[in-house]
């Protein structure tokens, strides 16, 4: 079983559990109405959406939302408690969606999961799905090196070279901002397709 399996099993597991830990979910409503005032149009993917928090708040704010988790179980659950937003299974090196389709991509503390060679896969894959001039939310943890966390893999970054890795795939970063969530820094960027 490759790390991405053994992932999605970990997060098929946590999405039973009652209370479901979600991550800086103050500073989130804030990043969401920043991303939505960017947006050229309203149709946006929730990139790693889980069990759909961020779809619902994102829908909120009137945009046409579609989420994407690779695991099948969260998707259950955002399914029954999300109304009004599609949601589908798929992996993040594998966008299944068309070209030039989405407003916006939110990843928010989503690509963390992936290998450094599989992160390079996903931002041409973000790239690709964005229409031109598409506004992409992401999120990262600071550090260096990865670690396994209640099963489920987690790359480090550091500012700059992530920033370098998201302009070598045609993104141009406008703004960033570091938070604080219990133990961990993380950094969100806003960046444009060019």
């Amino acid at each position: 079983m490759d790390y991405v399996e053994r992932n999605r099993a970990s997060f098929d597991k946590l999405a039973h559990q009652s209370g479901l830990k979600w991550r800086h979910r103050e500073l989130t409503i804030q990043f969401i109405s920043s991303f939505q005032m960017l947006l050229g149009g309203n149709r946006v993917l929730d990139l790693g959406c889980g069990a759909g928090h961020d779809a619902l708040r994102l829908k909120r704010y009137n945009l046409q939302v579609q989420g994407l988790d690779i695991s099948e179980v969260m998707l259950a659950e955002a399914k029954q408690h999300v109304q009004g937003v599609e949601f589908i299974q798929g992996d993040f090196r594998h966008i299944p969606t068309d070209d030039d389709l989405y407003d916006g991509v939110w990843a928010n503390a989503s690509l963390i999961y992936l290998t450094k060679d599989d992160f390079h896969k996903a931002a041409d894959e973000v790239y690709r799905v964005l229409k031109p001039g598409g506004v992409f939310f992401s999120s990262y943890r600071i550090g260096e090196g990865s670690c396994v966390s209640e099963g489920i893999f987690n790359q480090l970054y550091g500012e700059e070279e992530i920033q370098n890795i998201l302009r070598s795939h045609g993104f141009r970063i406008f703004d960033r901002m570091n938070t604080k969530d219990e133990d961990d820094t993380f950094f969100s960027l806003y960046a444009v397709k060019q």
